[in-house]
């Protein structure tokens, strides 16, 4: 028996199970999750530091810095993040975490990759933020683990989630302050296998003062990489 090629049986099963919006469960008729109106009506981070992707002013119709990156540059050279942490995008990222709605992670690989395609930048690995065991027995997986699969795929470069380690167990960023955060998060993690690449892209859900991500940086940039960049679905605009 002659089996059909995959973009057949492709087609034929998006037939029978049409994809369906996450958010008004409507028929896409495409490949993302999510319908054209909800994706328009979601928080775009259009307007946004070129260095760690902070919201700015809707006013700012040029490039700029963010001050927290012409006060102190961080050890990450470039940051995207499609969203701003509001609203859906909110209620999204809790229904993977906290909800276990592990196909999510689906929807939010491919909402990055269509943004990430454009940036022009390729790296040599995907880095996800790793879990410390004792989070990690808790939740049952790590949900950059599972988004950088989609990315992984699309860029066909491989996900490295063995060399760098969570060597102790933090306390929940939430509710920190910046500074606390910073201190919070220092020393937590540590290389525990070979690193041979030149250009990782971290993986994390939100970026919220970078603080995380920032100590991940400083770490890789030790260990003779290079280029570091920063890859989350939302950036969290500074709190008044």
């Amino acid at each position: 028996m002659e089996l059909a090629p995959p973009t057949i049986l492709k087609t034929l099963l998006s037939g029978l199970f049409p994809s369906r919006c996450i958010f008004c469960q409507q028929t896409t008729g495409r490949e993302l999750d999510v319908c054209p109106a909800c994706y328009d009506a979601l928080p775009h981070n259009q307007t946004c530091c070129v260095r760690c992707a902070l919201p700015l002013a809707e006013d700012i119709n040029h490039a700029v810095l963010c001050g927290r990156c012409i006060k102190k540059r961080p050890a990450f050279d470039y940051a995207y993040s499609p969203f701003r942490y509001e609203n859906e995008i909110i209620t999204l990222v809790h229904q993977l975490k906290f909800s276990e709605k592990i196909r999510f992670s689906r929807s939010i690989g491919e909402m990055l990759w269509q943004h990430f395609s454009t940036t022009g930048e390729r790296p040599d690995c995907l880095l996800p933020v790793a879990l410390h065991k004792s989070r990690m027995r808790q939740r049952g997986f790590n949900q950059s683990i599972e988004i950088a699969r989609v990315l992984a795929k699309k860029l066909a470069i491989p996900i490295e989630h063995t060399a760098i380690e969570r060597q102790r167990s933090t306390v929940a960023q939430t509710g920190l302050s910046a500074k606390q955060r910073q201190k919070n998060i220092c020393g937590a993690f540590a290389v525990v296998g070979e690193l041979h690449y030149k250009h990782v892209l971290i993986i994390d859900d939100v970026m919220t003062t970078g603080a995380t991500v920032n100590e991940l940086a400083k770490l890789l940039k030790k260990h003779n990489v290079e280029r570091v960049g920063v890859l989350s679905i939302a950036r969290a605009p500074v709190k008044k």
